[in-house]
């Protein structure tokens, strides 16, 4: 073997060996990394998106149902048509997304949370139905049974569903980060072979005394267009991964943030009016949410910053910060009407339909509030899933486009070199 590379049709035979080595390695690296890719970003549609979409809109729902729950409560008999549906549809849109996530976890923990946030749903319900029941006797008890659900879904659900939003936007950040990674391996095997080619074909011209090898042409220009669709389809893949990440599920992950701030503020607000202005935790923890929503640079600063040069995005936080600085206006009214006596007087404030312009509706002003920042959540949502979808149809084709190249390459290079040898024992 070695003898024969003192001669020419042995080193050419050596060449062919050498570039059809780096082109088969380039072509099934880049099949494969895309294939890879193609499979990750599917996966991010599917099962790590469905997840963290699921755990997100749990989230959501648990607080929505929390805070309509303790809001409801203050209605004297029957709470008003609007409550009971914003409370039914909160806990519809809770059990579906506790049953598609429990469909798509994949990991004991976020398992052990399914289950234990799956044991803890009926004790809410029914703690909540019994306030009810007794609220419509008007026996004071009730206020008891409403604050024990509040108390379990403050200090044991939401904690729960926090955790599992949590994991699963870590397992979508890790699928992001894996669609986006260039194929360096591909590349890298890519481009040594065409400086393999061009190099041989000076070698042959020196050796030959002819200035173009047509197979070792014909590789090379087909080579080029395999580095360059490799190349193209890699960085358009991850310029749209990123976007569904800059554009979707970052701010997405902000705004279910500040949604869910504003719910819990709204809860701990109603559970201080059952207290009638005397419960102090309570007191405190809405403070705690109102200041982590509108103070400098906290949720809702963030959100201006992020949505900045977005006109559409931009008006729905405009919108929930008027109706912010509104609700935080009253309620230092309903506080003042609650510890005077005035107790009537600051639930019509807090769960009213009305209330004038001198006085308006707390119940009007969160929900303002809440339905601008659902939809700026839905916008983002949607952006997430086209840009996700972007990136899944840049790879399109890809996989079976490089193939055919590095094919036509290997057998071009390997025509043309075969015909030189062949010259020698013609």
């Amino acid at each position: 073997m070695l003898a024969a590379l003192r001669f020419t049709p042995g080193q050419l035979r050596g060449v062919l060996v050498l570039v059809a080595a780096l082109i088969l390695g380039a072509g099934i690296t880049g099949m494969t990394a895309i294939i890879a890719k193609s499979a990750v970003i599917e996966e991010t549609t599917s099962q790590s998106g469905r997840l963290s979409v699921a755990a997100l809109s749990l989230y959501q729902a648990l607080s929505q149902a929390d805070a309509t729950a303790a809001s409801s409560y203050l209605t004297a008999g029957t709470p008003s048509d609007e409550m009971n549906e914003t409370y039914r549809e909160a806990m519809r849109d809770a059990t579906v997304a506790l049953a598609t996530a429990a469909g798509e976890v994949k990991t004991p923990a976020d398992t052990a949370l399914v289950a234990e946030l799956n044991a803890r749903m009926p004790v809410y319900t029914g703690l909540v139905e019994t306030a009810r029941t007794f609220n419509r006797l008007g026996e004071p008890v009730g206020a008891t049974y409403q604050e024990q659900a509040s108390t379990l879904m403050r200090e044991e659900m939401l904690p729960k569903a926090h955790d599992l939003q949590e994991n699963s936007l870590g397992q979508l950040n890790d699928s992001r980060a894996e669609a986006a990674a260039f194929p360096w391996v591909a590349a890298g095997l890519a481009v040594a072979a065409l400086g393999t080619l061009v190099w041989a074909q000076m070698w042959l011209s020196r050796k030959t005394n002819r200035v173009f090898n047509l197979g070792l042409v014909g590789s090379t220009v087909l080579l080029v267009g395999f580095a360059g669709w490799l190349a193209t389809a890699s960085l358009a893949s991850a310029s749209h991964t990123n976007t569904s990440h800059e554009d979707g599920s970052a701010p997405l992950e902000l705004l279910a943030e500040a949604e869910i701030t504003a719910q819990q503020a709204r809860a701990e607000e109603s559970l201080l009016l059952i207290a009638r202005g005397e419960d102090q935790a309570a007191a405190d923890r809405f403070e705690e949410h109102f200041k982590a929503l509108t103070d400098p640079g906290k949720l809702l600063d963030r959100l201006d910053e992020a949505f900045a040069d977005d006109a559409e995005l931009s008006a729905n936080i405009d919108t929930a910060r008027e109706a912010a600085e509104t609700w935080r206006a009253g309620h230092d009214e309903v506080v003042k009407l609650a510890q005077s006596g005035q107790y009537t007087d600051a639930v019509v404030l807090v769960v009213g339909e009305g209330g004038g312009e001198d006085a308006p509706s707390l119940w009007t002003s969160f929900t303002t509030l809440n339905n601008a920042l659902t939809e700026a959540t839905d916008v983002s949502a949607e952006r997430f899933a086209e840009a996700t979808n972007d990136a899944q149809r840049s790879l399109s084709g890809a996989a079976a486009g490089l193939a055919a190249l590095a094919l036509g390459a290997l057998i071009s290079a390997a025509v043309g070199i075969q015909l030189r040898v062949a010259e020698y024992y013609a």
